[in-house]
């Protein structure tokens, strides 16, 4: 298991990265992100919104990120199932009247623990901060980090996985860059939280070279490594880690994602082809994402 960052090449593959995203040709002609499209009726950045996002994002965990958050959609547009939104609706309602609304529309996967932490960011807002997010962001001054430090001071029986203590930290970081872009709530510190792993961020770090030499193991072992390699190269450029979430997200859902038997169908038309792992014969990239497996060797320059 021996890997390393390569700074040089990361820089290189940010800047023509963003470039490309700002282009919009190729796989980012009509490239988007699955959370946004507002639901019906809901205006960007109130307190309805806010809501969406945050109750959608608590259980955005070993998900399919476009189903999650169509379901979402289609939960709240259903008169019926939107309540489950409202930390005080909440607190009025059943676990098993959770369980069931959270199902109609597949929004819940996991049946009883997604209601589970549902339930408990739910009440959790409501108990501290009169069910509004937005009194957690003031009482911190909108300063990201010191959010994302309370709450994982508070931890998973508060916060479960919102609040960044478990897979990896992920969903605390994506949940506030979506309240950055899609809510436009501005943050103190912003550019200084870490950029969330998930399966595709992890496959466009390794495809592109980011992180070089062979590695035979978990996804988790490598999360670490691949924060501080985004991270790392940021530091000499204009851009923020989370500035980076869209864009490399894109990349392996709508490029790197496709590459099967050591080839890629968009190899021709990508603008960071020079960088790809397929370019070189003595290669190999494997990631299973059920299971969290990663095998790999990017040959060091």
């Amino acid at each position: 298991m021996v890997m390393k960052r390569n700074q040089k090449r990361t820089e290189q593959v940010i800047q023509q990265l963003i470039t490309w995203k700002n282009e919009r040709t190729g796989i980012f002609e009509n490239a988007s992100l699955p959370e946004n499209l507002l639901p019906q009726g809901v205006e960007k950045g109130s307190y309805e919104h806010i809501m969406f996002i945050t109750m959608c994002s608590s259980i955005d965990y070993q998900r399919n990120a476009d189903e999650m958050w169509d379901a979402g959609r289609k939960t709240w547009n259903d008169e019926k199932t939107r309540w489950v939104f409202f930390p005080k609706l909440v607190k009025q309602k059943t676990l098993e009247n959770l369980v069931i609304d959270l199902q109609k529309y597949k929004l819940s996967k996991k049946r009883d623990k997604d209601a589970g932490i549902w339930r408990t960011v739910s009440l959790s807002f409501l108990e501290r901060f009169d069910g509004d997010p937005r009194n957690l962001f003031k009482k911190f001054e909108f300063d990201a980090i010191k959010i994302r430090d309370y709450m994982r001071k508070l931890g998973a029986g508060v916060f479960p996985y919102l609040a960044g203590s478990t897979s990896g930290g992920k969903i605390n970081s994506m949940w506030i860059r979506i309240l950055h872009d899609d809510a436009g709530i501005s943050f103190r510190n912003y550019e200084n939280m870490p950029l969330p792993i998930d399966i595709h961020t992890m496959r466009a770090t390794i495809t592109t070279g980011c992180l070089i030499g062979k590695f035979h193991g978990s996804f988790q072992e490598l999360t670490g490594m691949a924060k501080n390699a985004w991270a790392e190269a940021c530091e000499n450029l204009t851009h923020s880690p989370l500035d980076l979430d869209e864009a490399l997200f894109n990349l392996s859902r709508l490029g790197c994602s496709k590459i099967k038997n050591g080839e890629c169908p968009f190899i021709s038309e990508c603008k960071l082809a020079k960088f790809c792992i397929t370019k070189n014969p003595d290669s190999k990239f494997e990631l299973n994402s059920t299971e969290g497996h990663i095998d790999t060797h990017y040959p060091s320059d």
